[in-house]
């Protein structure tokens, strides 16, 4: 196969790890390299190069030096899903605006653009370059022509009432005749008010895998399991699939079942797992089929009997040439290692990390097939040393759903969340991650104090705080009432570093005080899902926002309600910020941003917002109080966000930065007011030069 190297866009020399590629005006570094949809990461058919679909474009690394080597779609990003042509010429990727581009991956021209395609469950390309299968938010899954862009046919999934972004494994068979996918049937609550939680699918199916007709939408196949697999010759189809003799409240899918296309018949059933299957991968003559559990199992397609069994092996693939090969990861060093499973041979080991345990299979195949390769080279020539290779897989932070916030520290350094345990530092002059504080711990909220402190906290049912710095003397540990189900957005620290409050789905707000942690001051009030809170700088009032299309502020200390803010009409507050002296309260809803009197609670003025750009919802104070940042969220239409600076005296809209792909959740200045921080779920902090727009 020829060696398709991706088109070179948007590289900064001397800069590795990307956090100054394609950065917007005004913009002086990017950290995170932007939420990855649905874990959309797939190697290159020749192995050597591979892509990640991101929030904020498409990354291509190089397999063997594990390098960023380009970036694309940075004007829109949102990358949502993408596949490789067969030959690895093209690249399909959509985005969430339901857009389709195939791209040509040695120059990046688009070769053609398909617009209203819904691929938000993913898509998948034919083996012959026909077609483009693509599964929607609402779980129906669609064959598009790729050069037409004509729908040729819609799968039936017969009734599919209620509907949901259910479908997985969308893959064309090898000959692409044929269409399979993993349908999840999940069970769906409702959440209307009156009858909140309630079951609406009491018989839903569970995991189902389909194979259908692409050119018929016709449904040839379908039985209870997942983890699918179509045999090299494209006539037998393997996975998953649950023991009949088992009641479905208790399904554990720990069968492997091996259909026949042709025949449309369960040619093979197979026992003998005793926990969840998830891996099924099938021999390159398609006489056997592994499949692992923890435990690697070969299985006789014609004789219907097990011919081998292996302990402690998960992720089995086989070479070319029929030799069988599986994974062991080693949780202790983080390290995942290859071996020959008949020889017993461990034959490479791989650090975790892009991509994660799901990406390891993949990048495990790539060096497999490149060792076995240079093995054949050497072999007749030189001494083949006796050695395991190392891969360094290079490991990338990035950041939690759905709110990256960075926090300032100091005016160079920012912390922020990480998506796994620890506060992350990042040096803002260097461009570069500079540490990770209480990297044993899972974070739920965290801020820095004036005094530079960071306190962390995990709001559960066995909830704490603590210092950043100690992790192991908590400042306060308490048990949260109302259950971990019931809590809404991230909890909220007091400036004064005393009290947290956290609000719940049911409108109830609760705040701890460190002294008396076990004795929360209950806030009633709200009647539904709490949206936005804040403290006062003083930190003896809490203003709340809810769903109820309420706006109310609160005196923590008596735990009392002061008063309902008022609102021309309802609409649901989903932003508020004190300013530094405590003077005022500015707060977003849809259309408007609005200024209330923080002692009279009083509309001071309101600020509307244009059509295109109406709903605001995050908001920060400069230090001096003189300017207010206001970040924009996404609606149908808009490419980037608008993150406005208004001159809080005239309510004069001084700058508008653009950069972020989707919304802007959070906004913090640097202590000295000279930069601003803006966080967003397209999974990015971006740092913007505010000295050219301000009187510092």
């Amino acid at each position: 196969m020829q060696n398709r190297r991706p088109a070179q866009f948007n590289i900064v020399p001397n800069d590795p790890s990307g956090n100054t590629w394609a950065l917007p005006k005004d913009a002086i570094v990017r950290f995170g390299k932007g939420l990855m949809n649905r874990w959309e990461v797939k190697l290159s058919p020749d192995g050597t190069y591979f892509a990640i679909g991101t929030g904020m474009g498409l990354w291509w690394y190089d397999v063997f030096s594990m390098t960023s080597i380009s970036l694309w779609e940075t004007e829109r990003g949102s990358v949502n899903s993408f596949d490789f042509s067969h030959d690895g010429k093209w690249i399909v990727i959509a985005n969430s605006d339901g857009i389709i581009k195939v791209l040509d991956v040695q120059s990046g021209a688009c070769v053609t653009q398909i617009e209203n395609q819904d691929a938000y469950g993913g898509l998948a390309c034919s083996s012959n370059g026909r077609w483009v299968a693509t599964a929607a938010s609402n779980g129906i899954v669609k064959v598009t022509d790729v050069h037409s862009g004509i729908t040729v046919a819609q799968m039936d999934r017969g009734e599919h009432k209620w509907q949901s972004n259910d479908i997985s494994q969308l893959q064309f068979s090898p000959d692409g005749k044929r269409l399979a996918a993993k349908a999840g049937n999940p069970k769906l609550y409702s959440n209307e008010d009156d009858d909140y939680d309630q079951l609406l699918n009491p018989d839903t199916e569970g995991d189902q895998i389909y194979v259908w007709d692409p050119e018929t939408g016709e449904a040839i196949i379908k039985f209870a399991g997942y983890a699918l697999v179509f045999s090299q010759d494209s006539r037998l189809l393997a996975g998953a699939a649950s023991d009949e003799t088992v009641e479905d409240a208790e399904r554990v899918d720990r069968c492997v079942s091996v259909w026949d296309i042709t025949s449309k018949e369960c040619i093979a059933h197979f026992m003998g797992h005793t926990d969840w299957v998830f891996d099924v991968t099938f021999s390159p003559c398609g006489r056997f089929v592994a499949s692992s559990d923890g435990t690697l199992r070969v299985w006789d397609i014609a004789t219907g009997s097990q011919k081998m069994a292996y302990p402690d092996f998960t992720d089995p693939f086989y070479s070319k040439d029929g030799k069988l090969f599986a994974l062991r990861f080693r949780r202790s060093t983080n390290t995942a290692e290859v071996w020959d499973v008949e020889k017993h041979e461990k034959i490479l080991e791989m650090s975790n990390g892009i991509g994660g345990i799901d990406f390891a299979k993949s990048l495990a195949i790539a060096y497999t097939l490149r060792q076995r390769q240079q093995l054949h080279k050497t072999r007749s020539s030189k001494q083949v040393s006796d050695s395991v290779p190392v891969y360094a897989i290079l490991r990338e932070h990035r950041f939690p759903w759905p709110d990256p916030k960075g926090i300032w520290v100091d005016n160079q350094t920012l912390a922020s969340k990480t998506e796994g345990p620890g506060i992350l530092l990042w040096d803002v002059v260097k461009k570069r991650i500079q540490g990770n504080l209480s990297k044993d711990e899972w974070v739920g909220s965290f801020t820095v104090l004036p005094n530079g402190r960071i306190l962390a906290s995990r709001i559960w049912e066995e909830s704490k705080v603590w210092d950043a710095k100690q992790p192991d003397n908590p400042i306060a540990e308490f048990t949260a009432p109302e259950g971990p189900s019931e809590w809404a957005r991230h909890a909220v620290f007091a400036p004064t570093g005393d009290r947290i409050a956290a609000g719940s789905r049911k409108g109830t707000l609760y705040v701890w005080n460190f002294e008396q942690p076990e004795h929360p001051v209950k806030l009633t009030g709200h009647t539904e899902h709490t949206w936005s809170l804040a403290f006062s700088p003083d930190g003896k009032r809490l203003v709340s926002g809810a769903a109820d299309y309420t706006a109310r502020i609160w005196d923590v200390e008596l735990g009392e309600e002061i008063a309902t803010l008022p609102m021309d009409e309802r609409r649901v507050p989903m932003g508020f910020a004190f300013s530094p002296c405590g003077n005022l309260i500015v707060g977003g809803m849809n259309n408007e941003i609005r200024f209330w009197c923080a002692e009279k609670l009083t509309t001071l003025r309101t600020i509307p917002q244009l059509e295109n750009n109406k709903r605001t919802f995050a908001f920060a104070f400069s230090p001096c109080g003189r300017y207010l940042a206001s970040g924009t969220w996404w609606q149908e239409g808009m490419e980037k966000m608008a993150i406005r600076i208004w001159d809080v005296a005239t309510a004069e809209n001084i700058h508008t930065f653009w950069g972020h792909t989707t919304d802007v959740q959070s906004l913090a200045f640097s202590p000295d007011g000279t930069h601003l921080a803006s966080s967003g779920f397209d999974g990015t902090i971006l740092v913007w030069d505010m000295k050219p727009f301000i009187n510092s």
